[in-house]
């Protein structure tokens, strides 16, 4: 055991010396290289900016304390907000201007490569309107433009009114007044602003004035009226607007004229923005009477007269005597149903119609005693093969009634939800029979001595009147559906009316002519001569009478409006005239 440890301990110290000797011969070991300390900028971001910009420094070495950390744009010290040891956030400092940017940490300073730009300040952005109050007034032509006069580069505005029901603005900052009032006008560029009060006030005009304050005109005429004043608060008002308050009875256009429509009152107004005046308008229906006339050769001329002036002589006055018997107006045509009879050819009569003054010949020998004219269609009633037969003309084609004697009288025809009702009288034993015919049915209105002159339909209800009972003690009698009412003799009913369920009719009593209504007097049309009503019309509850009183010898064309008496421009005629009203 002694003898291992000794060799032990020679081959440990053999070992130790070569150790010894390995160390003493090799390179020595070099020293470590001492910790980089110095700050470096690696970037800054953003390049540039407005002074206040922040800026971000990034690099090594910084100083995690912001205090110890000194930052520069140029000679101007920036103030740093947070710092690490890599990245410092600083504000570009007031004062400074483009430069390169140093970081002083520890004594030790830094400049970066980069330089950073220094840019102006935006402007704060301010707006400013063409106007800052407008006096407006309420009416389309009085718009106002307003406009931002400010730079606002390609901003856009949003316009807006604080009351709508006063002023409007559109997207274009066209600004429209509507009522009186206040509203304010803000123009809205990002949270900018800009107003614009808006006052709407009464006006502008100070005067209105026509040129009349009314007009007479009959149906279908025409009048003018004009502004005969103007003022106003501005050079150009609005355009004036015309109105009527009654279009049934007269319109007019926008230039004044006035158009006669039907019979009664209107009122026209002119409007000038926020002033008007009124013209009253009476409208009198157009009086149409037809009739004949006997001329200086002693020649009976049939006529039409318009509102008592002639408006067609229906033959020449030389070859024939003619005769108008019943007259009907259909829009702006004026029908006439006659006859006439040839100086030459004494026996022959020719039943005619006439056409605005154009004459159409019906049959011969025949007469045409009363028209009606319905939905275009002309009906005429009369007798033709002289007398003996009663006959209708349909649009001028010839329809015998059936009768039942040798001789027939026609006097009236009226037509109603395409019925035709026809009423005259038939001869029996010497004497006349009132009767009807309802498309050619026929009826017996009395089985005594009677004639029936007039029907009027209203509703389906048929009325008629006439007479009853021999001369002296005939009686006027309406037949009401074939139920009748006489009145006292001596006299006869000579036409009848329905308007609104009111019944007129004219009467022939004892020498005088008087209208009754329901039964009643209305109108006694008496006077020192006799008087003979032959034909009546009713519009909007005015009686319109036609008829003749005899005097000279002769009797002479008139015309009755109510009770109140016109003339006719006429010398002397015959009696049967009957009358239209339009």
């Amino acid at each position: 055991m002694k003898k291992f440890n000794r060799w032990a301990a020679l081959a440990l110290s053999v070992c130790l010396f070569v150790l010894s000797c390995g160390k003493d011969d090799g390179p020595d070991t070099p020293a470590p290289k001492p910790e980089e300390t110095s700050p470096t900028i690696t970037s800054f971001t953003p390049p540039s900016g407005a002074v206040g910009t922040e800026v971000t420094i990034n690099g090594t070495n910084f100083d995690d304390t912001p205090a110890n950390n000194t930052v520069k744009f140029g000679d101007v010290t920036a103030s740093v907000s947070s710092a690490t040891t890599t990245k410092l956030m600083v504000e570009v400092p007031t004062g400074a201007t483009s430069s390169k940017i140093t970081v002083t940490v520890g004594g030790e300073t830094v400049t970066s490569t980069g330089t950073f730009t220094v840019t102006e300040e935006d402007a704060p952005l301010s707006i400013a309107l063409n106007e800052g109050a407008l006096t407006l007034y309420p009416y389309p032509a009085y718009t106002a433009m307003l406009e931002v006069t400010t730079d606002i580069g390609e901003n856009t505005v949003a316009w807006s009114s604080s009351d709508e029901t006063v002023a409007t603005v559109d997207a274009d900052g066209l600004v429209t007044p509507l009522k009186i009032g206040e509203a304010t006008i803000t123009a809205n560029v990002g949270e900018t602003t800009a107003t614009c009060t808006v006052s709407v006030v009464d006006g502008p005009v100070t005067k209105l004035e026509l040129d009349k304050e009314g007009l007479e005109l009959f149906t279908g005429d025409t009048g003018e009226l004009s502004i005969f004043a103007l003022e106003a608060d501005v050079e150009q008002t609005s355009t004036a607007v015309w109105s009527s308050d009654n279009t049934d009875v007269a319109t007019v256009d926008q230039e004044g004229k006035v158009t006669a429509v039907g019979a009664g009152q209107a009122t026209i107004t002119v409007t000038v923005d926020n002033a008007s005046a009124s013209s009253a308008i009476v409208v009198n229906p157009n009086i149409y009477i037809a009739g004949s006339e006997i001329n200086e050769n002693d020649i009976t001329v049939a006529k039409v007269w318009k509102n008592g002036e002639v408006l067609y002589e229906l033959s020449d006055g030389i070859s024939s005597n003619s005769y108008a018997n019943d007259i009907f107006v259909d829009g702006d045509d004026v029908y006439v149903a006659g006859w006439e009879k040839s100086l030459n050819q004494i026996s022959t009569v020719t039943a005619k119609v006439w056409k605005n003054g154009v004459p159409t010949t019906l049959s011969a020998p025949a007469k045409a005693e009363s028209i009606f004219v319905s939905d275009g269609t002309v009906y005429v009633a009369g007798t033709t093969d002289n007398g003996t037969k009663g006959a209708i003309w349909k649009n001028g084609v010839l329809e015998l009634l059936p009768t039942e004697n040798e001789e027939v009288t026609i006097n009236s025809i009226f037509i109603e939800d395409n019925k035709v009702y026809v009423v005259g009288s038939d001869y029996i034993d010497d004497g006349l029979r009132a009767k009807q015919w309802v498309d050619g049915e026929v009826t017996y209105l009395s089985q005594t001595e009677s004639e029936a002159k007039s029907v009027f339909v209203s509703d389906g209800t048929v009325y008629v009147v006439g007479s009853e009972g021999n001369y002296p003690n005939h009686k006027a009698t309406v037949w009401v559906n074939g139920d009748k009412v006489s009145g006292a003799a001596p006299s006869y009913a000579t036409d009848i009316f329905v308007e609104n369920e009111d019944i007129y009719t004219s009467l022939w009593f004892n020498g005088d002519s008087q209208i009754y209504k329901n039964g009643g007097l209305l109108y006694d049309l008496s006077s020192e001569s006799e008087t003979f009503v032959t034909s009546i019309f009713v519009l909007n509850g005015v009686v319109y009478s036609a008829g003749s009183f005899y005097g000279q010898g002769g009797y002479y064309p008139k015309y009755w409006i109510n009770d109140e008496l016109f003339e006719i421009d006429a010398t002397a005629s015959e009696q049967g005239f009957s009358i239209f009203v339009k």
